[in-house]
């Protein structure tokens, strides 16, 4: 059996800004893994191997880029929340009713 990549423990910690460069490429294929991106990915090695194959993320950000912007925002938002410690359900909800605020004064 192959040995699992892309786990938690394989992304080094992160100290500094070259730390964080590091980690980068990990941190990218982490991300598009749980969202499942390798499902609608051009590349055919990501979709059978079910997990990313490109340290550069940019499977990620050409699917952020094909979102709409209120959705990227919602995203954007739900992140923050969820790391500042909310439940997930908690997080996605204070941010929808954000972008719905944002959009209410924009079209006010």
């Amino acid at each position: 059996m192959p040995k699992r990549q892309n786990t938690p423990a394989a992304i080094p910690p992160i100290t500094d800004f070259e730390s964080c460069q590091r980690a980068r490429a990990a941190l990218f294929r982490r991300l598009t893994d749980q969202l499942e991106i390798f499902r609608v990915c051009p590349n055919r090695t990501c979709k059978r191997m079910r997990a990313c194959q490109d340290a550069r993320g940019t499977c990620f950000h050409a699917v952020m880029r094909a979102m709409p912007d209120d959705t990227r925002r919602s995203f954007a938002y739900a992140m923050e929340n969820r790391a500042k410690g909310l439940d997930p359900d908690e997080a996605i909800a204070q941010a929808e009713a954000r972008v719905a605020g944002e959009i209410a004064r924009e079209g006010a």
